[in-house]
């Protein structure tokens, strides 16, 4: 997404990734708790958010400490409140953040 490290508030544990600011971005959250921040007008995935950051770290971190985070490049049309990325939508152009 950006060369830009994520931003993590440890006051609120929540890491924050944003590769492109709106004016009027929507958001959904995915059961795994990751939000994902797009266009409203042509869907495209501006960024995302992991609130209870350390919580997720915990079960998504490898032995060797890195973790990664995957979601779709643009979020599909008609989105409730949540959604779940499923493999149809990860493969249509998934963009994936790894860290260490």
């Amino acid at each position: 997404m950006s060369t830009k490290e994520p931003k993590y508030d440890p006051e609120t544990d929540t890491l924050r990734q944003i590769h492109r600011a709106h004016d009027n971005a929507s958001a959904v959250t995915s059961t795994e708790g990751v939000t994902v921040y797009f266009d409203p007008d042509t869907n495209e995935v501006l960024g995302f958010s992991i609130v209870q950051f350390s919580e997720y770290y915990e079960k998504n971190a490898n032995a060797d400490g890195e973790w990664d985070v995957s979601i779709p490049a643009f979020v599909p049309v008609n989105l409730e409140e949540e959604m779940d990325f499923d493999e149809e939508t990860i493969r249509s152009g998934v963009r994936i953040a790894e860290f260490y």
